[in-house]
């Protein structure tokens, strides 16, 4: 299915398989820690394929969480499919789960834990029908009356009916194409929501229906005839996705791209590969989902992330800033690290002597890839570091390299926390099979180990660290693009203009970029990138304190097709810092005295 946004459209289904409740009082409706589906609040989430019991139950363990939705894949193994959300916050629940259940068993596990069901899949034995499950205590936030039939959809219907209820799931039974296993909680009161359910719909279908409702999944299940039934919930706002036949690895990874968390899965085969069915939620913070909304939709193809951190203090917004892309230059911090730490402890000095490829025929065009042309000259460790860090030379950041060792750049990478980068090329030569690999959070640790003193305490060689990289005083791009906001932001505050203009010449900024272009025209692929550190001034008892930030950014593997489109995309990265700092902004003016 096209990645897009189930928000609007138009038909029914037929009437004999759907039956709705609409409440009117959803804006007051209670949700407890087990309803995660209904929940947004950013949190850590799985979703695995084709594990067994004894790996399913490792990896809960491991990752601290909790089975929100399961089901058995393989039967005579068993395998299964599961959706797992961490178990802290307000999604903390008691909890339990079971395979191989008859009805009569599961029933006495629900009396003996005092519990109630949110998941639970029915598949075919030689034995007859079982049950894997999952339930909750039913005590707390999780109390609610409840229900659970096997039956028609007319029977359903009538228990729905009967106890002004609402279906939170509904399962096909094995061996029948008309029984479902359906779990429902009590719908009234402050528990009262807009719902729908459908059994075989078609996916033009439930988009249809969705959009006439105005709603969002909470459940899907596939049958075998490649139909689908589904739970809806009225959506007065909510970002969500849902999709079908991807590959699972492709499913989790767009979800995560797009700051959301899957919240149910259907695992299917389609000519004997393994398709996926998922719905996703909202799964960012306000600041996260203000910079997504600037850049996520710009992005038509390949990757794309963002990630503000500060310095000694919290992640305060991030999507895929885990995951690992081609960075290009903005890798160049990371050598220029290690000349500035080798310096600092006396092990390379300034005038040390730096062998550079170059070529002949344009012999001062840092752009190149040096690894093309024989022919060599020298210079010294300063300027090398400088013109790699200012100009972004290719030429020179090979000699730094060559100089001090592959090995050690990584080592040193290593030492500062760097646990997910990668050096496949010389910066400059990218093939389709060499890429250059990091994350946010690795290019992240080393401006960060420059603001806390680990690459050097020695002040003359942190204020080398930034005067050899684009900065505040010799890129006027950051205040061109960073005063205005300051300025915005002080007058919402009632501060003066002297104030907000104080306030800017005393911030610091100091970045790398990267951009690789695999093509010579339209279309073509692009990595771009950029990560910076901004020291933001706070006013305490009358003296400037800093604090500093790190932003970064990318955009990898996306397909650029004019140069309109190339300048969209170019802005919303630049709008993507504003956003993010914006806040930030208007706390530190916050300490500083009306003037």
């Amino acid at each position: 299915m096209k990645h897009r946004m189930i928000l609007l459209a138009a038909v029914a289904l037929v009437a004999q398989l759907a039956v709705g409740f609409a409440a009117t009082t959803h804006a007051g409706a209670s949700v407890g820690p087990a309803d995660d589906r209904q929940q947004t609040w950013p949190t850590g989430w799985w979703t695995y394929t084709g594990v067994t019991a004894s790996t399913l139950s490792t990896l809960v363990t491991k990752d601290g969480a909790r089975i929100t939705s399961l089901q058995v894949d393989n039967p005579s193994v068993p395998t299964f499919t599961a959706v797992l959300v961490q178990n802290t916050g307000p999604y903390a629940s008691g909890w339990w789960w079971y395979f191989g259940q008859t009805v009569a068993q599961v029933s006495a596990l629900l009396t003996a834990n005092s519990a109630r069901l949110i998941s639970a899949s029915p598949y075919a034995t030689p034995g007859g029908v079982r049950l894997a499950v999952v339930m909750v205590p039913n005590s707390g936030g999780n109390q609610k009356a409840w229900w659970w039939f096997v039956g028609t959809t007319s029977f359903l219907s009538t228990q729905l009916s009967t106890n002004h209820a609402r279906m939170i799931e509904v399962d096909p039974w094995p061996g029948s194409s008309s029984t479902y296993l359906g779990i429902m909680v009590d719908n009234t009161g402050t528990n009262a929501t807009g719902w729908w359910w459908y059994v075989h719909a078609s996916v033009p279908t439930v988009s249809s229906l969705l959009s006439s409702n105005h709603a969002r999944l909470v459940d899907l299940s596939r049958n075998g005839d490649g139909t689908f039934n589904v739970v809806m919930y009225s959506n007065t706002g909510v970002r969500w996705y849902w999709y079908v036949g991807s590959s699972p690895s492709a499913a989790v990874r767009r979800a995560g791209q797009q700051g959301e968390r899957i919240i149910d899965a259907a695992s299917y085969l389609v000519g004997g590969v393994k398709r996926f069915a998922v719905i996703e939620a909202q799964n960012t913070n306000v600041l996260s989902e203000a910079i997504w909304r600037i850049i996520g939709p710009t992005i038509p193809d390949g990757a794309y992330g963002f990630y503000l951190k500060q310095v000694g203090g919290p992640v305060l917004a991030g999507v895929d800033q885990s995951s690992q892309y081609e960075p290009a230059s903005a890798l160049k911090v990371l050598y220029h690290a290690v000349v500035i730490h080798k310096e600092s402890l006396g092990l390379a000095h300034d005038g040390d002597t730096i062998v550079y490829h170059y070529n002949a025929a344009d012999p001062t065009n840092p752009g190149i890839c040096p690894d093309n042309f024989a022919t060599t000259a020298s210079t010294s460790l300063i300027n090398a570091d400088q013109q790699m860090m200012w100009k972004s030379d290719n030429r020179m950041t090979r000699g730094i390299v060559e100089r001090f060792g592959k090995t050690t750049m990584l080592q040193y990478g290593h030492a500062l926390g760097l646990t997910s980068t990668v050096i496949r090329h010389n910066i400059g030569c990218p093939t389709a099979t060499t890429h250059n690999l990091t994350t946010l959070v690795d290019l992240g640790k080393v401006y960060e180990a420059f603001a806390n003193g680990t690459i050097t305490t020695n002040p003359y060689w942190q204020a080398q660290f930034a005067s050899r990289m684009l900065n505040q005083s010799n890129y006027p791009g950051f205040k061109n693009g960073t005063c205005p906001v300051v300025s915005q932001e002080a007058a919402k505050l009632g501060r003066t203009p002297a104030t907000a203009s104080a306030f800017c010449n005393d911030l610091t900024w100091i970045a790398k970029g990267g951009s690789y272009q695999y093509a010579g025209s339209f279309p073509y692929t692009v990595s771009w990138d950029g990560v910076s550190l901004t020291g933001v001034p706070f006013y305490t008892t009358g003296v400037v304190t800093m604090q500093y930030y790190i932003f970064g950014e990318y955009v990898d593997g996306t397909t650029i097709t004019s140069k309109a489109q190339a300048n969209s995309i170019n802005q919303a990265r630049g709008l993507e810092y504003q956003a993010a700092m914006r806040q930030i902004f208007d706390e530190a003016l916050r300490t500083w005295p009306p003037s």
